[in-house]
């Protein structure tokens, strides 16, 4: 029987990554976690425990007191641990901080090459001026800083130069001073669907994958919910296509030194002739997800 775990459930860790020296979760964030938790369920396991200050009780029954208890995080970043360390959990072997912030980082996907026409990272303002003044097939671009989640750290412009409301936003992203400056430029298309598959990442290296989930998302691009897909959600060239994609991305990530797990995005779109065409590979998220229970279904390669 896999021992209990004591879980953080840290559904900020990109915003953690971009700034790990003293860390504060903002109150906004702190106040959605336990209503975020309840989706994320299926992660726990009878006898699971819950470690935040956000989630006061257990979302599971609490293993009989003197039950030895795992340490496992959403995303193992420093403050996660230091809360498990706190509660006196052994901890489950997770990679370094310096890996994390690499493999989650923008420029990582963006290194495995670019999935939409255009698209590209750039890390100077003159870079992100060219970029912009393409075509596309809305007339508009997406702006996406090097770590965010749930629709943040995104902004949306018109083609051409940079209007007097993002400009500012668009050089504090492009400080050369910071070590995590640039920007992921992609056109924005209109979505016809949105998925994702996930999987695990051994110590070893072999990657582990699901199946594949249909995703609900607001125009923004944050999470509402999930479900596997069914055989007729995707078409044959998209179903290869996104397996293709993840097991890419895993071979990536364990050669980047990761281990965990981990799971890409997707989504159909409509081009401006009308024809339906396939992103594989929109972002990779090296940590759990909200629909990475959903995918592996009853798999759990992350308690071995």
């Amino acid at each position: 029987m896999d021992r209990a775990s004591a879980w953080v459930l840290n559904f900020d860790a990109d915003e953690e990554l971009a700034r790990p020296a003293g860390y504060t979760p903002r109150a906004a964030v702190a106040g959605r976690a336990p209503e975020l938790a309840v989706r994320v369920s299926a992660l726990l396991r009878p006898g699971d425990v819950v470690l935040s200050p956000e989630l006061p009780s257990p979302l599971v029954p609490p293993a009989p007191p003197g039950t030895p208890l795992v340490g496992r995080a959403w995303c193992p970043t420093p403050r996660a641990l230091r809360l498990l360390g706190r509660a006196g959990v052994a901890l489950a072997e997770a990679p370094p901080l310096d890996v994390l912030r690499r493999v989650n980082h923008r420029r990582f996907c963006a290194d495995l090459g670019q999935t939409l026409p255009g698209a590209r990272y750039v890390a100077s303002l003159a870079e992100l001026e060219a970029a912009i003044a393409e075509p596309t097939p809305t007339g508009h671009w997406l702006l996406k800083r090097p770590f965010g989640f749930a629709g943040r750290g995104r902004r949306r412009v018109a083609r051409g130069a940079l209007l007097p409301d993002a400009r500012p936003w668009a050089v504090a992203s492009l400080d050369p001073a910071s070590p995590d400056s640039g920007l992921q430029v992609e056109p924005w298309v209109e979505r016809r669907g949105d998925f994702s598959l996930h999987g695990h990442v051994a110590r070893g290296g072999a990657v582990r994958l699901g199946d594949p989930c249909i995703q609900r998302c607001d125009a923004n691009g944050a999470y509402l919910g999930a479900a596997l897909a069914d055989e007729g959600d995707l078409g044959d060239g998209e179903r290869r296509g996104l397996v293709e994609a993840a097991l890419e991305a895993g071979q990536a990530l364990a050669g980047a030194g990761y281990f965990g797990p981990f799971g890409i995005d997707a989504f159909r779109w409509e081009d401006e002739r009308g024809a339906l065409r396939w992103n594989p590979r929109c972002e990779i998220n090296a940590r759990y997800t909200m629909a990475w229970a959903i995918g592996m279904g009853s798999a759990r390669p992350d308690l071995e």
